[in-house]
Protein backbone atom coordinates (compact mmCIF):
# COMPACT_ATOMS: atom_id res chain seq x y z
CA UNK A 1 0.00 0.00 0.00
CA UNK A 2 1.26 3.29 -0.88
CA UNK A 3 2.01 6.31 0.99
CA UNK A 4 -0.92 8.20 -0.77
CA UNK A 5 -3.16 5.29 -0.24
CA UNK A 6 -2.30 5.06 3.41
CA UNK A 7 -3.21 8.98 3.89
CA UNK A 8 -6.51 8.94 1.46
CA UNK A 9 -7.89 5.27 3.47
CA UNK A 10 -6.95 6.53 7.26
CA UNK A 11 -8.76 9.89 6.61
CA UNK A 12 -11.90 8.74 5.05
CA UNK A 13 -12.26 6.88 8.30
CA UNK A 14 -10.94 9.31 10.41
CA UNK A 15 -14.04 11.70 9.46
CA UNK A 16 -16.87 8.83 9.77
CA UNK A 17 -16.64 7.32 6.30
CA UNK A 18 -16.81 3.94 5.85
CA UNK A 19 -14.37 2.03 3.63
CA UNK A 20 -14.77 -1.79 2.13
CA UNK A 21 -11.56 -3.82 0.98
CA UNK A 22 -10.70 -3.62 -2.20
CA UNK A 23 -12.18 -5.81 -4.49
CA UNK A 24 -10.15 -5.81 -8.74
CA UNK A 25 -7.97 -2.58 -6.95
CA UNK A 26 -10.90 -0.63 -6.10
CA UNK A 27 -12.02 0.74 -2.58
CA UNK A 28 -15.45 1.12 -2.05
CA UNK A 29 -16.15 4.22 0.40
CA UNK A 30 -19.28 5.84 2.02
CA UNK A 31 -19.59 9.14 3.44
CA UNK A 32 -21.37 11.48 5.72
CA UNK A 33 -23.39 13.43 4.31
CA UNK A 34 -21.82 16.82 5.97
CA UNK A 35 -18.16 15.88 4.56
CA UNK A 36 -19.91 15.00 1.12
CA UNK A 37 -21.07 18.04 1.23
CA UNK A 38 -18.15 20.30 2.07
CA UNK A 39 -16.13 18.13 -0.62
CA UNK A 40 -18.94 18.51 -3.48
CA UNK A 41 -18.82 14.84 -4.20
CA UNK A 42 -21.65 12.03 -4.27
CA UNK A 43 -21.84 10.18 -0.76
CA UNK A 44 -20.55 6.85 -2.33
CA UNK A 45 -17.26 6.65 -4.46
CA UNK A 46 -15.46 4.33 -5.82
CA UNK A 47 -11.77 4.91 -5.40
CA UNK A 48 -9.05 3.35 -7.13
CA UNK A 49 -5.24 4.72 -7.12
CA UNK A 50 -4.17 3.36 -10.45
CA UNK A 51 -5.06 3.20 -13.83
CA UNK A 52 -8.07 0.46 -14.23
CA UNK A 53 -10.84 -0.49 -16.87
CA UNK A 54 -13.18 -0.11 -14.23
CA UNK A 55 -15.57 2.73 -13.62
CA UNK A 56 -14.05 4.56 -10.64
CA UNK A 57 -12.12 7.73 -9.42
CA UNK A 58 -8.59 7.27 -9.92
CA UNK A 59 -7.04 9.68 -7.51
CA UNK A 60 -3.48 10.71 -7.57
CA UNK A 61 -1.10 13.94 -5.79
CA UNK A 62 -2.79 16.49 -7.76
CA UNK A 63 -6.32 15.55 -7.96
CA UNK A 64 -8.59 17.98 -6.01
CA UNK A 65 -9.91 15.38 -3.64
CA UNK A 66 -6.38 14.74 -2.56
CA UNK A 67 -5.56 18.33 -2.53
CA UNK A 68 -9.32 19.19 -0.40
CA UNK A 69 -7.90 16.62 2.18
CA UNK A 70 -4.53 17.99 2.49
CA UNK A 71 -6.00 21.50 2.86
CA UNK A 72 -8.02 20.38 5.94
CA UNK A 73 -5.46 18.45 7.78
CA UNK A 74 -3.11 21.43 7.35
CA UNK A 75 -5.49 23.54 9.01
CA UNK A 76 -6.36 21.65 11.65
CA UNK A 77 -3.52 21.64 14.82
CA UNK A 78 -1.43 18.55 15.89
CA UNK A 79 -2.01 17.84 19.30
CA UNK A 80 -0.20 15.31 21.06
CA UNK A 81 -0.63 13.53 24.99
CA UNK A 82 2.88 12.19 26.67
CA UNK A 83 3.40 11.22 30.66
CA UNK A 84 6.20 11.23 32.64
CA UNK A 85 6.75 7.34 34.72
CA UNK A 86 8.74 5.81 37.03
CA UNK A 87 8.82 8.86 39.54
CA UNK A 88 9.16 8.51 43.11
CA UNK A 89 6.54 9.26 45.08
CA UNK A 90 8.22 8.94 48.65
CA UNK A 91 8.95 12.28 50.02
CA UNK A 92 7.50 13.16 53.70
CA UNK A 93 7.73 16.47 55.61
CA UNK A 94 6.75 18.64 52.35
CA UNK A 95 4.98 21.10 55.10
CA UNK A 96 8.28 21.73 56.70
CA UNK A 97 10.03 22.15 54.03
CA UNK A 98 7.31 24.86 52.75
CA UNK A 99 7.10 26.47 56.10
CA UNK A 100 11.08 26.73 55.84
CA UNK A 101 10.84 28.11 52.22
CA UNK A 102 8.05 30.04 52.03
CA UNK A 103 8.61 34.16 52.18
CA UNK A 104 5.24 35.78 52.57
CA UNK A 105 6.24 39.17 54.32
CA UNK A 106 2.88 40.05 56.37
CA UNK A 107 1.58 36.46 57.29
CA UNK A 108 2.93 32.98 58.20
CA UNK A 109 2.27 29.80 56.68
CA UNK A 110 1.38 26.85 58.69
CA UNK A 111 0.23 23.20 57.61
CA UNK A 112 -4.04 22.77 57.61
CA UNK A 113 -5.96 20.92 60.04
CA UNK A 114 -6.18 17.24 59.15
CA UNK A 115 -4.34 17.91 56.01
CA UNK A 116 -2.58 14.60 55.00
CA UNK A 117 0.15 14.04 52.09
CA UNK A 118 -1.57 13.06 48.66
CA UNK A 119 -0.66 11.82 45.22
CA UNK A 120 -1.93 13.94 42.21
CA UNK A 121 -1.65 14.06 38.37
CA UNK A 122 -0.02 17.05 37.59
CA UNK A 123 -0.32 18.60 33.81
CA UNK A 124 1.57 21.17 31.46
CA UNK A 125 0.31 22.29 28.31
CA UNK A 126 2.77 23.25 25.78
CA UNK A 127 1.91 25.89 23.13
CA UNK A 128 3.17 26.40 19.21
CA UNK A 129 2.70 29.68 17.92
CA UNK A 130 3.47 31.21 15.05
CA UNK A 131 4.29 34.42 15.44
CA UNK A 132 4.24 36.96 12.31
CA UNK A 133 5.95 40.91 12.91
CA UNK A 134 3.84 42.90 10.39
CA UNK A 135 5.81 46.19 9.71
CA UNK A 136 6.96 47.22 6.16
CA UNK A 137 8.60 43.73 5.92
CA UNK A 138 7.01 40.43 7.27
CA UNK A 139 9.38 38.43 9.94
CA UNK A 140 7.75 34.78 10.90
CA UNK A 141 9.39 32.68 13.79
CA UNK A 142 8.43 29.95 16.19
CA UNK A 143 7.55 30.07 19.66
CA UNK A 144 6.93 27.82 22.12
CA UNK A 145 6.31 27.75 25.91
CA UNK A 146 5.42 25.45 28.82
CA UNK A 147 2.08 26.33 30.78
CA UNK A 148 1.18 24.50 34.37
CA UNK A 149 -2.39 24.02 34.12
CA UNK A 150 -2.60 24.36 37.66
CA UNK A 151 -1.25 27.65 38.68
CA UNK A 152 -1.99 29.10 35.57
CA UNK A 153 1.72 30.36 34.56
CA UNK A 154 4.51 29.77 32.78
CA UNK A 155 7.51 26.87 34.13
CA UNK A 156 10.70 28.83 33.32
CA UNK A 157 12.69 25.81 32.68
CA UNK A 158 10.66 23.23 30.59
CA UNK A 159 14.07 21.92 29.49
CA UNK A 160 13.83 18.56 31.38
CA UNK A 161 10.35 18.38 31.90
CA UNK A 162 10.01 18.00 27.62
CA UNK A 163 13.07 15.60 28.10
CA UNK A 164 11.65 13.25 30.33
CA UNK A 165 8.11 13.34 28.62
CA UNK A 166 8.36 10.17 26.47
CA UNK A 167 5.90 8.18 27.61
CA UNK A 168 2.69 7.58 25.12
CA UNK A 169 0.28 5.55 27.65
CA UNK A 170 0.81 6.40 31.56
CA UNK A 171 2.42 3.46 34.15
CA UNK A 172 -0.33 2.25 36.55
CA UNK A 173 0.33 4.42 38.95
CA UNK A 174 -0.08 7.62 37.11
CA UNK A 175 -3.44 6.22 35.50
CA UNK A 176 -4.78 5.92 39.07
CA UNK A 177 -4.23 9.17 40.06
CA UNK A 178 -6.71 12.21 40.24
CA UNK A 179 -6.21 15.50 38.79
CA UNK A 180 -4.46 18.20 41.02
CA UNK A 181 -6.71 21.44 42.11
CA UNK A 182 -6.35 24.10 40.09
CA UNK A 183 -5.41 26.96 41.94
CA UNK A 184 -5.99 29.89 39.42
CA UNK A 185 -8.71 31.33 37.78
CA UNK A 186 -9.27 33.58 35.41
CA UNK A 187 -10.11 37.67 35.67
CA UNK A 188 -13.84 38.08 36.06
CA UNK A 189 -14.28 34.46 35.36
CA UNK A 190 -16.16 31.60 36.78
CA UNK A 191 -13.93 28.27 38.85
CA UNK A 192 -12.38 26.08 36.51
CA UNK A 193 -12.79 22.39 37.30
CA UNK A 194 -11.05 20.33 35.05
CA UNK A 195 -7.53 21.27 33.64
CA UNK A 196 -8.24 19.92 30.11
CA UNK A 197 -11.61 21.20 30.38
CA UNK A 198 -12.05 24.01 27.22
CA UNK A 199 -12.84 26.70 29.50
CA UNK A 200 -9.21 26.14 31.48
CA UNK A 201 -7.42 25.63 28.32
CA UNK A 202 -8.99 28.72 26.67
CA UNK A 203 -8.08 30.68 30.25
CA UNK A 204 -4.46 29.15 29.59
CA UNK A 205 -3.72 30.08 25.47
CA UNK A 206 -4.45 34.09 26.72
CA UNK A 207 -2.32 33.77 29.63
CA UNK A 208 0.30 32.22 27.11
CA UNK A 209 -0.11 34.79 24.51
CA UNK A 210 0.07 37.54 26.68
CA UNK A 211 3.44 35.73 28.23
CA UNK A 212 4.83 35.49 24.52
CA UNK A 213 4.45 39.08 23.73
CA UNK A 214 6.02 40.28 27.00
CA UNK A 215 8.60 37.76 26.04
CA UNK A 216 9.03 39.52 22.58
CA UNK A 217 8.44 43.11 23.89
CA UNK A 218 12.23 43.81 23.48
CA UNK A 219 12.35 42.66 19.81
CA UNK A 220 9.17 44.62 19.36
CA UNK A 221 10.39 47.58 20.71
CA UNK A 222 13.94 47.54 19.02
CA UNK A 223 11.84 46.97 15.67
CA UNK A 224 9.54 50.16 16.47
CA UNK A 225 12.55 51.90 16.96
CA UNK A 226 14.05 50.99 14.03
CA UNK A 227 10.81 51.69 11.86
CA UNK A 228 10.24 55.01 13.70
CA UNK A 229 13.63 55.87 12.32
CA UNK A 230 13.06 55.02 8.65
CA UNK A 231 9.50 56.34 8.62
CA UNK A 232 11.28 59.65 9.72
CA UNK A 233 13.78 59.91 6.83
CA UNK A 234 10.97 58.94 4.26
CA UNK A 235 8.95 61.61 5.85
CA UNK A 236 11.88 64.15 5.64
CA UNK A 237 12.32 63.36 1.83
CA UNK A 238 8.87 63.40 1.03
CA UNK A 239 8.43 66.45 2.99
CA UNK A 240 11.27 68.24 0.77
CA UNK A 241 9.95 67.23 -2.54
CA UNK A 242 6.35 68.28 -1.97
CA UNK A 243 8.08 71.71 -0.23
CA UNK A 244 9.81 71.78 -3.70
CA UNK A 245 6.91 71.52 -5.72
CA UNK A 246 4.68 73.90 -3.97
CA UNK A 247 7.21 76.21 -3.93
CA UNK A 248 7.66 76.04 -7.27
CA UNK A 249 3.97 75.97 -8.00
CA UNK A 250 3.23 79.23 -5.60
CA UNK A 251 6.30 81.28 -7.19
CA UNK A 252 4.54 79.88 -10.96
CA UNK A 253 0.94 81.45 -9.46
CA UNK A 254 2.48 84.91 -8.60
CA UNK A 255 3.86 85.41 -12.10
CA UNK A 256 0.90 83.49 -14.12
CA UNK A 257 -2.12 85.24 -16.06
CA UNK A 258 -5.34 85.24 -14.67
CA UNK A 259 -6.27 82.70 -17.49
CA UNK A 260 -3.43 80.23 -16.09
CA UNK A 261 -4.06 81.13 -12.30
CA UNK A 262 -7.22 78.76 -12.44
CA UNK A 263 -5.20 75.41 -13.93
CA UNK A 264 -2.11 75.92 -11.35
CA UNK A 265 -4.47 76.09 -8.59
CA UNK A 266 -6.41 72.78 -9.46
CA UNK A 267 -2.27 71.23 -9.51
CA UNK A 268 -1.35 73.13 -6.24
CA UNK A 269 -4.70 71.49 -4.51
CA UNK A 270 -3.46 67.94 -5.68
CA UNK A 271 -0.02 68.56 -4.85
CA UNK A 272 -1.29 68.86 -1.17
CA UNK A 273 -3.75 66.13 -1.44
CA UNK A 274 -0.95 63.96 -3.00
CA UNK A 275 1.59 64.72 -0.36
CA UNK A 276 -1.57 63.95 2.36
CA UNK A 277 -1.90 60.55 1.08
CA UNK A 278 1.34 59.90 0.65
CA UNK A 279 2.12 60.74 4.47
CA UNK A 280 -0.55 58.59 5.60
CA UNK A 281 0.41 55.39 3.51
CA UNK A 282 3.87 55.78 5.23
CA UNK A 283 2.32 56.21 8.47
CA UNK A 284 0.24 52.83 7.61
CA UNK A 285 3.24 50.97 6.00
CA UNK A 286 5.94 51.71 9.30
CA UNK A 287 3.22 50.71 12.10
CA UNK A 288 4.45 46.93 13.75
CA UNK A 289 2.13 44.73 14.11
CA UNK A 290 2.11 41.06 15.47
CA UNK A 291 0.24 38.40 14.97
CA UNK A 292 0.12 35.13 16.86
CA UNK A 293 -1.09 31.86 14.94
CA UNK A 294 -1.76 28.92 17.33
CA UNK A 295 0.04 25.69 15.61
CA UNK A 296 -0.91 22.78 17.79
CA UNK A 297 -0.64 22.33 21.53
CA UNK A 298 1.72 19.27 23.85
CA UNK A 299 -0.18 17.72 26.85
CA UNK A 300 2.40 16.42 29.76
CA UNK A 301 1.27 14.80 32.65
CA UNK A 302 3.25 13.43 36.16
CA UNK A 303 2.76 12.26 39.17
CA UNK A 304 2.99 14.93 41.87
CA UNK A 305 2.63 15.41 45.94
CA UNK A 306 0.34 17.66 47.31
CA UNK A 307 -0.14 19.06 51.31
CA UNK A 308 -3.08 21.50 52.34
CA UNK A 309 -1.38 24.54 53.64
CA UNK A 310 -2.76 27.65 54.98
CA UNK A 311 -0.83 30.82 55.19
CA UNK A 312 -2.71 33.25 57.69
CA UNK A 313 -2.43 36.89 59.68
CA UNK A 314 -4.60 38.39 62.31
CA UNK A 315 -7.27 39.88 59.75
CA UNK A 316 -6.29 37.65 56.64
CA UNK A 317 -6.01 33.65 55.46
CA UNK A 318 -5.33 31.91 52.13
CA UNK A 319 -5.35 28.00 51.31
CA UNK A 320 -2.76 26.77 49.40
CA UNK A 321 -0.99 23.67 48.57
CA UNK A 322 2.84 22.78 48.89
CA UNK A 323 3.51 20.76 46.32
CA UNK A 324 6.53 18.59 45.45
CA UNK A 325 8.38 18.01 41.83
CA UNK A 326 9.56 14.09 41.95
CA UNK A 327 11.07 15.15 38.81
CA UNK A 328 12.87 18.29 39.45
CA UNK A 329 13.48 16.97 43.04
CA UNK A 330 12.51 20.36 44.81
CA UNK A 331 9.30 22.43 46.41
CA UNK A 332 6.79 24.39 43.70
CA UNK A 333 7.33 28.19 44.85
CA UNK A 334 3.79 30.23 45.82
CA UNK A 335 2.28 32.24 42.51
CA UNK A 336 1.37 35.66 42.25
CA UNK A 337 -2.00 35.62 41.71
CA UNK A 338 -2.54 39.11 40.09
CA UNK A 339 0.56 38.19 37.68
CA UNK A 340 0.99 34.62 37.47
CA UNK A 341 4.58 34.87 37.82
CA UNK A 342 6.39 33.12 40.64
CA UNK A 343 8.01 35.09 43.62
CA UNK A 344 9.83 34.77 46.77
CA UNK A 345 8.92 37.83 48.56
CA UNK A 346 5.13 37.56 48.50
CA UNK A 347 2.17 39.33 50.51
CA UNK A 348 -1.22 37.97 51.83
CA UNK A 349 -4.22 40.25 50.79
CA UNK A 350 -7.32 41.23 52.96
CA UNK A 351 -9.48 39.06 50.51
CA UNK A 352 -6.78 36.25 50.47
CA UNK A 353 -4.54 36.84 47.87
CA UNK A 354 -1.14 36.63 47.36
CA UNK A 355 0.75 39.01 45.20
CA UNK A 356 3.97 40.57 44.63
CA UNK A 357 4.57 44.23 46.35
CA UNK A 358 4.67 45.49 42.47
CA UNK A 359 1.47 44.22 42.34
CA UNK A 360 -0.37 45.78 45.47
CA UNK A 361 -2.86 48.34 45.51
CA UNK A 362 -1.79 51.52 47.56
CA UNK A 363 -1.81 51.12 51.35
CA UNK A 364 -4.86 52.34 53.42
CA UNK A 365 -3.82 55.66 55.26
CA UNK A 366 -5.58 54.77 58.47
CA UNK A 367 -5.37 50.79 58.94
CA UNK A 368 -1.80 50.07 56.73
CA UNK A 369 -4.67 46.74 55.36
CA UNK A 370 -3.05 45.54 52.49
CA UNK A 371 -4.92 45.04 49.31
CA UNK A 372 -3.86 43.38 45.69
CA UNK A 373 -4.38 44.83 42.39
CA UNK A 374 -7.15 42.63 42.15
CA UNK A 375 -8.79 43.75 45.03
CA UNK A 376 -8.05 47.76 43.98
CA UNK A 377 -11.41 49.22 43.65
CA UNK A 378 -11.70 48.46 47.59
CA UNK A 379 -9.61 50.81 48.36
CA UNK A 380 -10.61 54.64 47.50
CA UNK A 381 -8.93 57.72 48.46
CA UNK A 382 -9.93 60.53 50.70
CA UNK A 383 -11.95 63.51 50.02
CA UNK A 384 -9.82 65.62 51.93
CA UNK A 385 -6.71 64.37 51.87
CA UNK A 386 -6.71 62.88 48.40
CA UNK A 387 -4.33 59.78 50.36
CA UNK A 388 -5.39 55.83 49.68
CA UNK A 389 -8.43 55.22 51.88
CA UNK A 390 -9.85 51.53 52.46
CA UNK A 391 -13.61 50.70 52.70
CA UNK A 392 -13.22 49.80 56.42
CA UNK A 393 -11.40 52.96 57.58
CA UNK A 394 -13.82 55.33 55.53
CA UNK A 395 -15.71 57.62 57.50
CA UNK A 396 -18.95 58.47 55.65
CA UNK A 397 -19.98 62.01 56.60
CA UNK A 398 -23.90 62.25 57.49
CA UNK A 399 -24.32 65.89 56.35
CA UNK A 400 -22.37 66.20 52.68
CA UNK A 401 -21.79 62.10 51.90
CA UNK A 402 -18.35 62.49 51.13
CA UNK A 403 -16.05 59.95 52.51
CA UNK A 404 -12.91 61.04 54.94
CA UNK A 405 -10.25 59.51 57.05
CA UNK A 406 -9.78 59.91 60.95
CA UNK A 407 -7.65 62.43 60.46
CA UNK A 408 -9.72 65.20 58.95
CA UNK A 409 -13.40 64.26 60.10
CA UNK A 410 -15.63 66.94 59.97
CA UNK A 411 -13.12 68.74 57.18
CA UNK A 412 -15.19 67.28 54.05
CA UNK A 413 -17.79 70.33 53.69
CA UNK A 414 -15.80 72.86 56.22
CA UNK A 415 -14.90 75.25 53.23
CA UNK A 416 -18.03 76.55 52.36
CA UNK A 417 -19.53 73.24 51.88
CA UNK A 418 -16.41 71.76 49.87
CA UNK A 419 -13.63 69.58 51.11
CA UNK A 420 -10.44 72.09 52.83
CA UNK A 421 -7.51 72.88 50.06
CA UNK A 422 -4.90 70.69 52.89
CA UNK A 423 -2.31 72.55 49.98
CA UNK A 424 -3.13 76.03 50.38
CA UNK A 425 -0.91 77.98 51.88
CA UNK A 426 -1.87 78.91 55.72
CA UNK A 427 -1.39 82.70 56.57
CA UNK A 428 1.55 83.32 58.92
CA UNK A 429 1.32 83.30 62.62
CA UNK A 430 1.48 86.56 64.42
CA UNK A 431 4.66 87.09 66.63
CA UNK A 432 4.30 86.22 70.52
CA UNK A 433 3.77 89.50 72.22
CA UNK A 434 6.94 90.73 73.95
CA UNK A 435 6.68 91.11 77.75
CA UNK A 436 6.54 94.70 78.99
CA UNK A 437 9.94 95.93 80.51
CA UNK A 438 10.02 96.45 84.17
CA UNK A 439 10.23 100.12 85.96
CA UNK A 440 13.91 100.62 87.26
CA UNK A 441 12.59 100.62 90.34
CA UNK A 442 10.95 97.54 90.25
CA UNK A 443 13.88 95.77 88.71
CA UNK A 444 16.33 97.21 91.65
CA UNK A 445 13.85 96.06 94.46
CA UNK A 446 13.89 92.61 93.02
CA UNK A 447 16.29 90.07 94.97
CA UNK A 448 18.32 87.53 92.97
CA UNK A 449 17.95 84.40 93.88
CA UNK A 450 20.91 82.32 94.11
CA UNK A 451 20.82 79.37 91.88
CA UNK A 452 21.55 75.97 93.78
CA UNK A 453 24.78 74.15 92.92
CA UNK A 454 24.81 71.32 90.90
CA UNK A 455 25.06 67.74 92.92
CA UNK A 456 28.20 66.02 91.43
CA UNK A 457 28.13 63.30 89.27
CA UNK A 458 29.65 59.89 89.50
CA UNK A 459 32.52 59.24 87.08
CA UNK A 460 31.56 56.72 83.98
CA UNK A 461 33.31 53.67 83.61
CA UNK A 462 35.75 54.29 80.85
CA UNK A 463 35.08 51.93 77.42
CA UNK A 464 38.43 51.34 76.06
CA UNK A 465 36.91 50.64 72.60
CA UNK A 466 35.10 54.20 72.97
CA UNK A 467 36.49 56.52 70.41
CA UNK A 468 36.69 60.50 71.23
CA UNK A 469 33.43 62.27 69.39
CA UNK A 470 30.00 63.05 70.65
CA UNK A 471 27.98 61.07 72.77
CA UNK A 472 25.72 58.53 71.46
CA UNK A 473 22.04 59.30 73.15
CA UNK A 474 20.63 56.31 71.40
CA UNK A 475 20.84 53.00 68.93
CA UNK A 476 17.56 52.59 66.45
CA UNK A 477 17.97 49.38 64.38
CA UNK A 478 15.68 48.38 61.45
CA UNK A 479 15.18 45.56 59.94
CA UNK A 480 13.98 44.87 56.02
CA UNK A 481 13.58 41.80 54.16
CA UNK A 482 17.12 41.50 53.33
CA UNK A 483 18.64 44.14 55.40
CA UNK A 484 19.22 45.19 58.93
CA UNK A 485 20.71 49.34 59.64
CA UNK A 486 21.68 49.89 62.45
CA UNK A 487 21.73 53.85 63.52
CA UNK A 488 23.78 55.42 66.09
CA UNK A 489 21.95 58.96 67.34
CA UNK A 490 23.43 62.33 69.34
CA UNK A 491 21.91 65.47 70.16
CA UNK A 492 18.43 66.44 68.28
CA UNK A 493 18.92 62.81 66.80
CA UNK A 494 21.68 63.46 64.58
CA UNK A 495 23.05 60.50 63.03
CA UNK A 496 26.76 59.49 64.28
CA UNK A 497 27.72 56.21 62.70
CA UNK A 498 25.08 53.88 60.42
CA UNK A 499 26.33 50.42 60.23
CA UNK A 500 24.00 47.99 57.80
CA UNK A 501 24.01 44.43 56.73
CA UNK A 502 22.45 43.07 53.25
CA UNK A 503 22.14 39.34 52.42
CA UNK A 504 23.07 38.82 48.26
CA UNK A 505 22.69 35.25 47.47
CA UNK A 506 24.32 36.28 44.33
CA UNK A 507 27.62 37.78 45.57
CA UNK A 508 28.13 35.68 48.01
CA UNK A 509 26.95 36.43 51.64
CA UNK A 510 26.31 39.64 53.50
CA UNK A 511 27.54 42.78 52.76
CA UNK A 512 28.55 45.21 55.59
CA UNK A 513 28.51 48.70 55.18
CA UNK A 514 29.87 51.32 57.46
CA UNK A 515 29.80 55.08 57.58
CA UNK A 516 31.16 56.70 60.18
CA UNK A 517 33.90 59.43 61.30
CA UNK A 518 36.45 57.21 60.38
CA UNK A 519 35.27 57.52 56.73
CA UNK A 520 37.88 55.16 54.07
CA UNK A 521 39.87 54.34 56.75
CA UNK A 522 36.73 52.06 58.85
CA UNK A 523 37.74 48.52 58.69
CA UNK A 524 34.20 47.27 58.81
CA UNK A 525 33.17 48.64 55.49
CA UNK A 526 32.75 47.31 52.16
CA UNK A 527 33.06 43.21 53.90
CA UNK A 528 31.32 40.71 53.28
CA UNK A 529 30.27 37.68 56.02
CA UNK A 530 29.63 33.97 55.50
CA UNK A 531 26.19 33.73 56.67
CA UNK A 532 25.17 30.88 59.07
CA UNK A 533 21.61 28.80 58.33
CA UNK A 534 18.46 29.67 59.38
CA UNK A 535 18.63 29.30 63.16
CA UNK A 536 21.76 30.82 63.90
CA UNK A 537 21.58 33.64 61.62
CA UNK A 538 20.23 36.02 64.25
CA UNK A 539 22.55 35.11 66.74
CA UNK A 540 25.15 36.27 63.58
CA UNK A 541 23.84 39.46 63.37
CA UNK A 542 23.12 40.68 66.82
CA UNK A 543 26.82 39.35 67.36
CA UNK A 544 27.71 42.05 64.76
CA UNK A 545 24.90 44.32 66.63
CA UNK A 546 26.66 44.30 69.73
CA UNK A 547 29.89 44.74 68.49
CA UNK A 548 28.85 48.09 67.31
CA UNK A 549 27.39 49.54 69.87
CA UNK A 550 30.63 48.37 72.08
CA UNK A 551 32.67 50.60 69.93
CA UNK A 552 30.94 53.45 70.59
CA UNK A 553 30.66 52.45 74.33
CA UNK A 554 26.46 52.38 73.97
CA UNK A 555 24.91 49.85 76.43
CA UNK A 556 22.81 46.89 74.27
CA UNK A 557 19.84 46.65 76.87
CA UNK A 558 19.40 49.89 75.49
CA UNK A 559 19.36 49.21 71.83
CA UNK A 560 16.02 49.92 70.43
CA UNK A 561 14.76 47.16 67.58
CA UNK A 562 11.95 47.97 64.81
CA UNK A 563 10.53 46.60 61.48
CA UNK A 564 9.81 47.89 58.41
CA UNK A 565 5.78 47.69 57.76
CA UNK A 566 6.11 45.83 54.49
CA UNK A 567 2.88 48.02 52.94
CA UNK A 568 3.79 51.64 53.56
CA UNK A 569 8.11 51.61 54.56
CA UNK A 570 6.74 53.14 57.61
CA UNK A 571 8.20 50.72 60.95
CA UNK A 572 7.11 50.01 64.10
CA UNK A 573 8.91 48.72 67.58
CA UNK A 574 9.30 44.97 68.56
CA UNK A 575 10.60 43.92 71.29
CA UNK A 576 13.76 42.09 70.04
CA UNK A 577 15.92 41.16 67.17
CA UNK A 578 13.63 39.09 64.95
CA UNK A 579 14.47 38.71 61.33
CA UNK A 580 12.27 37.19 58.76
CA UNK A 581 12.02 37.57 54.58
CA UNK A 582 15.08 36.44 53.08
CA UNK A 583 17.26 36.12 56.39
CA UNK A 584 14.72 33.11 56.99
CA UNK A 585 15.04 31.40 53.43
CA UNK A 586 17.48 28.71 53.70
CA UNK A 587 17.88 28.50 50.20
CA UNK A 588 18.92 31.57 49.98
CA UNK A 589 21.56 31.19 53.06
CA UNK A 590 23.16 27.96 51.08
CA UNK A 591 23.13 29.70 48.08
CA UNK A 592 24.74 32.54 49.54
CA UNK A 593 26.96 29.94 51.59
CA UNK A 594 28.29 28.50 48.03
CA UNK A 595 29.21 31.43 46.51
CA UNK A 596 31.08 33.04 49.30
CA UNK A 597 33.29 29.45 49.09
CA UNK A 598 34.08 30.19 45.70
CA UNK A 599 35.82 33.79 46.37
Amino acid sequence: MSELEKFVLGYLQEVGGIVEPPAYGIYEALLPEPVAARWRVPAYLQLAFTDTEREATVLSYNHPLVEEMVQEVSDRSASSLLYINNLRLDKTGIDDLATKSWVVLNARAQPQHRSALARVRSTYVRFNFKAAILSDEKQERLVSLLMDAHTGSRVPDSSLIELRASAVAPDSTLASLPDAPLRWRPKNGSPLKNPLDEATLSALLRRAETAVLKEMQADLDALKTRMARFRQLDEARLTDYYDTLEKDLQGRLLMASTERQAGLQDKLAAVLAERRHKLADLAERYQVHINLTLLNALVIQQPKLIQGMQIANRSAQANVYAVWDSLLNQLEPLYCQVCGEAGERLYLCQNGHLAHESCLAPACIDCKRVFCGDCAAEVGVCDVCQKPLCRHSQVTCRQCGRHTCQAHLGLCHAAEGQPVALTAAAPPEPPPPQPEPLPPSSRQSRTKTPLPKPKPRPAARAAPAVTAGPKVLSMEVLMNFDTVAAYLLGKHGRELAVRAWKLMPEDGGILRNCRCEKGDRCRANGMILRPRDASFIERQIQDELFAFAAEYGFPIKKIHYNRVSPSGGDSYPIARLELVGLWKNETALNKARQAFDLL
